[in-house]
């Protein structure tokens, strides 16, 4: 497996990625290719246990950043715009299909949590996709922030979201709020202790990673609803991979009620893990292998 750095343009912006290509691939030879988007407020180097079982799969695999995160350019930092970040997808794709390594009509898409959500979009919109796997989708953006508050705190944040919007349009600065901590704490994702130290691990195991995004990023969160568009994905088929033990971040009811609106061809994978077990062992590589036998089927492998 050989692994390189790239850019690409998106909206103006220096999108920096990792490419994966096959061990052995010859100048010239065409694969089917795949294009991976990190989770919510991370970077493209949480994906190299995926990307790599996927290249071993037989794809070439591109990892992005997006737009203001990572090493990608763009400011303010953090300013996690889900149809930004759609747009970034897509001009992925357009990068992979100017490659002389790569088959330009067999492209898919992974990408879990709110990654789950933007290939969910993406596949919708764009046919180029042939094929979407989506690992504990985030399925609607106003459901989701809603769902890890109670009344008064979803109250509390919408308010400031309302506040950061009036100060905005004075010129003023827009406020930035912390991507994770604890139930009931005001931030983007407050959420219970395992997750709370998902995300405090990160400064030491990615550095690139940074602990804020923009207010105004959870004002277009609340706009954003792949729920609405994922019935046009098909005809081409689209996989859901799940957890089915307690996910207070993914719940259940929420990935079925995304699958329910979605169109056959679909496939939907419960997996025994809580939620932080499809990020580890032994979850990440039962994940891994289920998407890569999808995409081997849907787009081949040679």
């Amino acid at each position: 497996m050989a692994v390189s750095t790239v850019e690409f343009k998106s909206g103006g912006v220096t999108c920096v990625a990792d490419l994966y290509r096959p061990k052995g691939l010859r100048r010239g030879k065409r694969r089917p290719a795949i294009v991976m988007g990190h989770g919510f407020s991370l970077v493209r180097s949480t994906l190299t246990e995926q990307a790599g079982a996927l290249v071993e799969a037989g794809f070439v695999v591109l990892a992005i950043d997006y737009r203001t995160f990572g090493d990608s350019g763009g400011r303010p930092r953090g300013q996690l715009f889900p149809l930004n970040e759609a747009e970034d997808f897509r001009n992925a794709i357009s990068y992979m299909q100017t490659r002389d390594d790569v088959e330009p009509a067999r492209i898919g898409i992974w990408g879990a949590s709110f990654a789950g959500a933007l290939v969910s979009y993406v596949a919708a919109i764009d046919e180029r996709v042939k094929a979407a796997c989506a690992v504990v989708p985030v399925t609607d953006g106003y459901k989701w922030m809603r769902l890890l508050r109670t009344e008064s705190e979803f109250y509390d944040l919408v308010r400031a979201v309302e506040a950061d919007r009036a100060r905005r349009f004075a010129g003023e600065k827009g406020a930035r709020i912390p991507v994770a901590g604890p139930t009931g704490s005001f931030c983007a994702l407050p959420a219970d202790p395992e997750v709370e130290s998902f995300f405090s691990a990160m400064p030491d195991a990615f550095p690139t990673w940074r602990d804020t995004i923009t207010l105004e990023s959870v004002e277009k969160i609340l706009e954003f609803s792949p729920l609405s568009f994922v019935h046009r994905i098909a005809p081409r088929p689209y996989l859901i991979i799940a957890a089915g033990g307690r996910d207070v971040v993914h719940p259940a009811w929420t990935i079925t009620e995304l699958f329910d609106a979605a169109r056959e061809p679909k496939r939907l994978e419960f997996l025994p893990y809580d939620q932080i077990g499809l990020y580890v062992e032994p979850g990440l590589s039962a994940s891994n292998n289920i998407a890569c036998e999808f995409f081997r089927k849907e787009l081949g492998a040679t």
